[in-house]
């Protein structure tokens, strides 16, 4: 066997660099901050069930939910851009499952309970979590606006999707996407609590 063949399967097993909030090659900073909030699952998942959340509740509830959540997430992405970073996925992961839970069971909270947990905790802990890696000062502030952009166009389509369900089994659907949201978010929970 040739020494030099043996090479290249070495080089194929090399490591690189890996950023957890890196740009998405071939697409710029701003369109992968925009896709940043649907390729992160803790994420996605906080979006979609807040969104199922507050639709579910009704326009005044949107309304409320949306002026706490946009502030909160601005807030977030402003400490991002000064490199302020906790690991907020599992109090993410949490917030989820609870709305999953509220989803559910279809519990009406008080406005001012969803104003709250849109604002501060959804909006500033997606902000928070949503740093870039790397770049320019430039591109990460067009990541950061493309995250904004895109965390609040998914949270105002889920919670219009959800305020649009007017029939029986549409509201079972919504009752069955929380309660599958909120397994989802326990059992990653769980499985985070046995990692070593």
């Amino acid at each position: 066997m040739n020494p030099g063949r043996l090479w290249l399967p070495c080089l194929a097993a090399a490591p690189l660099p890996a950023m957890a909030h890196g740009p998405v090659a071939g697409i710029g900073a701003f369109y992968s901050g925009l896709l940043h909030p649907l390729m992160v699952p803790a994420h996605l998942l906080a979006l979609v069930m807040l969104g199922l959340l507050v639709g579910q509740a009704g326009m005044t509830a949107m309304r409320r939910g949306y002026a706490g959540f946009l502030p909160g997430l601005v807030l977030g992405l402003g400490l991002a851009v000064f490199d302020w970073y906790w690991p907020l996925e599992l109090p993410l992961l949490l917030l989820s499952a609870s709305a999953g839970l509220v989803v559910a069971l279809q519990w009406r909270l008080p406005a001012a309970a969803l104003y709250t947990l849109a604002g501060a905790a959804a909006g500033l802990m997606i902000g928070i979590d949503s740093g870039p890696d790397g770049g320019t000062r430039g591109q990460r502030l067009g990541a950061l606006l493309g995250t904004g952009l895109g965390a609040f166009a998914c949270l105002l389509l889920v919670g219009d999707l959800a305020e649009r369900t007017r029939r029986h089994w549409q509201r079972v659907l919504l009752r069955v996407l929380g309660s599958w949201g909120a397994a989802a978010a326990l059992l990653v929970l769980a499985l985070a609590e046995l990692r070593p």
